[in-house]
């Protein structure tokens, strides 16, 4: 009777594992419809959170390069036809300069707002997704500054990344900044 008791108990733990990799499993966008059963069927791969490091390196170096307003950490990071959006005026740059025009405006901004040591903090990443050839990532973002009078500056929100697999290199075909406000 323990034997049994003890069967049951492992191919229950085994069972609940299985259900529990299969509910966090991520499509991998390819379904597949099965005429001789007559349903749809997929692979599903297992993913983190995490992204790997090659990814977090260009998404940090795009979120870090706004502490010093330098250029060439984002020259060589976007797509020839890459789209960066974000709450400063022009509000989009485009082309493989995007980054480069993105920064420029937010240092423009910083000047005409007299907002110095304008710094970038990365929270932890919730929400990411891979395939071979894309990635989509939501890298929650602190930024925080000085304001003229020792006023405190301070936005919450997150940049959307979507980069591409180039030529065996990763890189940003968009970049959205959403700021927490406005979710």
């Amino acid at each position: 009777m323990k034997k049994n008791m003890l069967m049951i108990s492992v191919v229950g733990l085994l069972a609940a594992m299985a259900i529990i990799q299969i509910c966090d499993a991520k499509p991998t966008g390819k379904s597949l419809y099965n005429k001789s059963i007559g349903t749809y069927t997929g692979r599903v791969i297992l993913t983190d959170t995490v992204p790997p490091a090659e990814v977090v390196d260009i998404v940090t170096a795009v979120i870090y390069s706004i502490n010093t307003f330098n250029i060439e950490k984002v020259a060589d990071l976007y797509t020839p036809n890459a789209v960066v959006a974000d709450d400063e005026p022009p509000y989009s740059w485009n082309g493989p300069t995007a980054g480069v025009q993105w920064v420029n405006a937010v240092e423009q901004a910083c000047k005409d707002n007299r907002l110095t040591k304008l710094t970038g903090t990365i929270d932890a990443i919730n929400v990411f997704h891979q395939t071979a050839e894309n990635v989509y990532v939501v890298v929650p973002v602190t930024y925080t500054g000085k304001l003229p009078g020792k006023q405190i500056f301070k936005v919450e929100g997150a940049f959307t990344f979507v980069l591409r697999m180039i030529d065996g290199k990763w890189m940003i075909k968009s970049q959205v900044w959403m700021p927490k406000k406005a979710m």
